[in-house]
């Protein structure tokens, strides 16, 4: 049996949805391919990252798709030849699993595999939440998103939340629930680091830092972040922010600081390699995204509250999508109305003013972050697609 993860966004450029696939590749108890595209802007970058070693995953090959829509278009019919071409070539006498990252577009341009190879061909679907929403805009993704749940054999949720979505367009008892993962022991780093890092800030000793490493997208939110953060240093209390990524609101977000006239408290570090990202967790106090719906655009899950939670962080999230699954109320951090600018305030100076809580709340995020180790992760999805395949 051969598995292949296919993808066709992959690394080096790369989101939480398909840092899910790849991780779950990474740990498979067997050798793995993965498809993907070709990134002709990126050829030297994606060159030397295939050359390295990735686990399980023992070779990735990339081909020249093109994606223009989620829908039927010709590309659509193009990448589905390209596909179908590709297996020929590779498809095992004893069987193939595909494991795809969304129900739409890759598991509908797999469509016509599975009607050539159904009894060779086993189709796994990850499904993160805002597909099927963008799927209620357009007759046609819906029909596409039916179809391609129908002929999944398993279909991976990376929350309930996600699983109620999937569920309004048909077959629930394939659907299973596996919350996304982290990987632990990287986030266990020595005091001196953090302290060294938080030099590097320059605020001063006593600052509570909140943390937000996110696309710089609206849903993120981190406009109510900054907001909140203004209000509550103007009641005196000692607290400051970094802000890693990039995205389309990086210029509105910095004006929005200028013009609030708190330049001295927000760092805003940009894009965060994987050992940059892992130092800024770990030297913050308290992590903070409140996502909200925008549009079709939700927050399936979350993986940067894992993270955070590894890092030893309680985690202020929104309480639309995955989020309430993701962080546990009261427990590892707050959940709150992130659209309700008061509720977010009130999450940030209760665990600012009671270190004690978020010392208790932040040792029980580790504790929930441990039992979603990546290799734990990789081992259940293994036995759901065993008892299926």
């Amino acid at each position: 049996m051969t598995d292949i993860f296919f993808s066709y966004d992959f690394f080096p450029k790369v989101g939480g949805a398909h840092l899910w696939l790849y991780k779950v590749a990474y740990y498979w108890p067997r050798p793995t391919l993965v498809l993907t595209s070709e990134i002709p802007e990126q050829t030297k970058e994606a060159s030397r990252f295939d050359t390295r070693n990735h686990g399980s995953i023992k070779q990735i090959y990339r081909l020249p798709f093109r994606l223009s829509s989620w829908g039927i278009d010709k590309n659509f019919f193009r990448n589905t030849f390209l596909l179908i071409k590709f297996l020929r070539n590779i498809i095992d006498p004893s069987g193939i699993t595909i494991h795809v990252v969304k129900t739409i577009p890759e598991a509908a341009n797999l469509l016509l595999a599975k009607f050539l190879w159904s009894k060779k061909l086993n189709l796994v679907i990850y499904a993160h939440g805002e597909e099927f929403l963008v799927a209620e805009t357009s007759k046609q993704l819906k029909f596409l998103a039916r179809l391609s749940l129908k002929y999944a054999d398993l279909i991976i949720a990376n929350s309930y939340s996600t699983k109620k979505l999937a569920e309004k367009f048909g077959s629930p008892r394939k659907i299973k629930v596996v919350h996304l993962g982290v990987d632990y022991h990287k986030f266990q780093r020595p005091l001196s680091e953090r302290q060294n890092t938080r030099i590097k800030w320059g605020f001063p000793e006593n600052t509570v830092i909140l943390v937000t490493i996110a696309r710089m997208e609206p849903r993120k939110n981190q406009e109510t972040v900054i907001r909140a953060l203004k209000e509550l240093r103007n009641e005196g209390l000692p607290l400051a922010c970094v802000l890693g990524g990039t995205g389309e609101k990086v210029k509105d977000l910095k004006q929005l600081v200028h013009n609030l006239k708190i330049e001295q408290a927000v760092r805003f570090l940009g894009y965060l390699s994987e050992e940059e990202k892992i130092k800024t967790f770990c030297a913050a106090d308290i992590h903070i995204m409140p996502s909200i719906q925008v549009g079709p655009m939700i927050e399936g899950f979350g993986i940067v509250f894992m993270e955070a939670a590894a890092a030893g962080l309680p985690s202020i999230a929104g309480k639309v999508g995955g989020q309430p699954e993701a962080v546990l109320h009261g427990k590892t951090g707050l959940v709150v109305d992130g659209a309700n600018i008061i509720e977010v305030k009130k999450a940030i100076k209760k665990l600012i003013i009671n270190a004690e809580l978020r010392k208790e709340m932040g040792n029980k995020a580790r504790e929930w972050a441990k039992t979603h180790d990546w290799p734990t992760i990789s081992q259940k999805i293994w036995k759901l697609q065993t008892r299926t395949g």
